[in-house]
């Protein structure tokens, strides 16, 4: 029996690749592609793929946000992120939200179809180029202490942190980190969720008050 895999990328003409490298496989077969999150996660539902390859940036939505999505409907399908990004806090949030593999979009052909029958097989598949980021984030999940900020919380989501109590938007807050705003909204949604808060003014808050970062109680 063939393994059936999803695509859900936004760029047509890499998903077209992607399925003439996988359709030349003779376990493998493609059942569908969505070019964003809300289709993704519907062509889940109906076509209910062994594996998708989810991209992690979408137009409509995170792709971490169609990872849950797609799990929470039908839990025995296996989500393995394909991405350019080599970002730690895109790694943590893909294996938080149920990702079985992390893989990047430039990995040789062979590696990435190595990887998808490892995870067909109950395996996980890490590209070589982030193994050490992942190992730093498992261990950050785990509690051990990590440089640069408390426990739980990256380097860079101290500085998005440090932005908000300092009353910069979005935008500033992405010029000052050399980030899109789409990213800085992505890293706000992980935040907003470990600090138990709904918007920007209660995660300022609450982090000053729990002395992740420096600043003053209005």
């Amino acid at each position: 029996m063939k393994l059936r895999i999803l695509l859900v990328d936004d760029h047509a003409l890499f998903r077209d690749g992607l399925r003439a490298l996988l359709e030349r496989q003779a376990d493998i077969e493609v059942v569908g592609e969505a070019a964003d999150a809300a289709s993704g996660v519907s062509l889940a539902g109906e076509l209910q793929p062994d594996i998708v390859l989810m991209d992690l940036h979408l137009r409509d939505d995170s792709g971490i946000n169609a990872m849950r999505g797609i799990l929470a409907q039908r839990p025995v399908t296996h989500v393995i992120a394909l991405t350019m990004y080599q970002d730690d806090d895109l790694i943590a949030g893909a294996f938080q939200a149920g990702a079985a593999g992390y893989i990047l979009k430039d990995s040789r052909a062979v590696d990435l179809v190595q990887a998808i029958r490892a995870v067909a097989a109950g395996g996980a598949a890490v590209d070589p180029a982030v193994a050490a980021r992942v190992l730093v984030q498992y261990r950050r999940l785990a509690g051990a202490p990590e440089p640069g900020g408390p426990p739980g919380y990256s380097d860079r989501e101290i500085k998005i942190l440090s932005g908000l109590a300092a009353g910069l938007s979005n935008r500033a807050i992405a010029e000052q980190l050399y980030l899109s705003e789409q990213t800085i909204k992505n890293h706000l949604s992980a935040i907003y969720q470990k600090l138990g808060v709904a918007n920007r003014t209660e995660a300022a808050l609450t982090a000053v008050k729990r002395g992740i970062v420096p600043g003053k109680l209005s």
